[in-house]
């Protein structure tokens, strides 16, 4: 329902999630012709770059042979693709911010850290997450589900005009369907789960009719949504879920679902802003 070609954005780093989340940005956009653009900042932390023997020319080429490789890589595979590189001395989070304002959609390859990592440090793609102008999709290392559904997890309460319009829009280019989940409370009356359940089947009316070629379920899921969405769908070719309203909120970010899906989810996960419908 768009009009001209997406422009996505891949923040890459030295990591095999940042490659995988590479390729599979390069396949989507090799096949719906959209430009893509590498995107490398390379500013070390500043205690590494008070260091004596630090370098900054040395690290230039060192980031730069890694941009290179890749792309070269991703134009042998992709030989369709139209790709271009950014490489910068500025740090990563600021560059990819700034990267997000001129950009439809910003992919980020992600890992699990374990537990003293979660205590002592956070990731740049949760970071991003939570400050970036445009989607952020971030990607599993390992994810192997490409033809699923497009899964959208909504709130009744507080739905989001731009989490439908990324879902279905994305259902339509790849021709998938969308599976809607919400969750409820254990304890639910059945009268408030029929109630709850003509409320969500409400919201989808109009994105069905604008829809009309995308399949579309509906299911209410019981329990903590923080435990229960991310594997709602587990064949999910992508999930699609609201951040906090209050996006500079890093307390609202680190308490959200959006946060707890992405940290478990096993699927390619799109993060989008809140927008509510007119």
């Amino acid at each position: 329902m768009r009009s001209g070609p997406l422009t996505i954005a891949v923040g890459i780093d030295y990591s095999d999630e940042s490659a995988a989340a590479a390729r599979w940005a390069a396949t989507m956009a090799e096949h719906h012709g959209w430009p893509m653009i590498l995107v490398h900042g390379f500013a070390p932390p500043l205690f590494v770059g008070s260091l004596p023997g630090y370098r900054l020319d040395v690290a230039h080429d060192v980031a730069r042979r890694r941009v290179e490789s890749l792309a070269d890589d991703l134009r042998l595979t992709f030989p369709d693709l139209h790709l271009s590189t950014l490489l910068s001395s500025d740090p990563a989070v600021p560059l990819l911010v700034k990267v997000s304002t001129e950009v439809d959609a910003l992919i980020l390859g992600h890992h699990r850290p374990g537990w003293a990592e979660r205590l002592t440090s956070t990731s740049i793609s949760c970071t991003l997450s939570g400050l970036s102008h445009c989607p952020v999709v971030t990607v599993p290392f390992g994810h192997v589900t490409p033809h699923g559904p497009i899964a959208l997890a909504i709130d009744v309460d507080a739905p989001s005009q731009r989490a439908f319009e990324v879902a279905f829009d994305r259902a339509e280019l790849t021709h998938r369907a969308v599976a809607v989940v919400c969750a409820i409370p254990d304890d639910l009356s059945l009268a408030d789960v029929e109630s709850t359940y003509a409320r969500a089947d409400a919201l989808l009316t109009p994105w069905r009719r604008r829809y009309p070629d995308c399949p579309t379920t509906l299911q209410l899921i019981p329990g903590e949504p923080h435990r229960t969405l991310a594997d709602a769908v587990p064949d999910a070719s992508l999930q699609v879920v609201t951040r906090p309203r209050l996006r500079h909120s890093r307390t609202r970010w680190i308490s959200s679902v959006a946060r707890a899906m992405q940290r478990r989810a096993n699927s390619p996960i799109a993060v989008v802003e809140y927008e509510q419908a007119p």
